[in-house]
């Protein structure tokens, strides 16, 4: 019976008083020298702490998390946030280094770091989600669901500068990508023409992956 109450007791002791809540606000604040961004940036927390990511205007914005320590086995990713007020929730409870941004702004440097705990040692982190796949697929890996050209995708335009040879897509999930529906600035490839595109037209489309982590359009067409 001591024996119970003692492990009981060292059990309850182990535990955390309480886990705590934060907020990382999405920023687009174009009169600022950074555009697009995370507040705060860089946090800390202990396992079992909640952190909330909260949209902050009606500007398009995702979190996607491209390193995190091995014993996490999922991918934390949020859906795309386009209204003021949307959020997506998340309680780590593996310490380490975790690595995140928001893939539509990467290219304007809106990236952040949670530390959970303490911070990860060398080798004790993984690469997550595009990063990886873009080298399957350079790779040429069979077990990728893409076409012998690119990855296949549907969407819907949203804008079009046909002369930076830029798109902005609503795109429909891509599976090969284990992307959800979300609003995205793609380029395109120089031989593209998209002088005939407008907003609200339905397309499909083909990714090819354009280095690091990032992809080009290399063909589209109307549906």
């Amino acid at each position: 019976m001591k024996k119970l109450l003692l492990t009981t007791a060292l059990m309850l002791a182990a535990k955390p008083a309480f886990a705590a809540e934060f907020t990382i606000k999405e920023v687009t604040d174009y009169d600022a020298k950074k555009q697009n961004f995370f507040s705060p940036d860089k946090l800390t927390i202990q396992p079992g702490d909640t952190v909330t990511f909260e949209n902050v205007q009606d500007e398009p914005h995702e979190v996607m998390f491209i390193s995190q320590p091995k014993g996490v086995d999922e991918m934390i990713m949020s859906p795309m946030h386009e209204k003021k007020g949307d959020k997506f929730t998340y309680t780590f409870t593996v310490p380490g280094t975790y690595k995140f941004h928001c893939h539509p702004h990467e290219a304007l440097g809106m990236d952040g770091t949670i530390i959970v705990g303490e911070p990860s040692k060398a080798g004790e982190t993984k690469n997550m989600d595009h990063h990886k796949l873009a080298k399957k697929l350079e790779a040429g890996d069979s077990t990728m669901h893409h076409t012998g050209s690119g990855i296949a995708a549907t969407g819907k335009v949203i804008s079009v500068d046909a002369e930076k040879h830029t798109i902005k897509l609503k795109h429909d999930p891509i599976k090969a990508l284990n992307w959800p529906v979300m609003t995205m600035l793609f380029t395109t490839e120089n031989s593209v023409d998209l002088s005939n595109y407008k907003e609200g037209d339905a397309v499909s489309f083909t990714l090819k992956p354009a280095g690091k982590d990032d992809y080009t359009i290399s063909t589209i067409k109307k549906n």
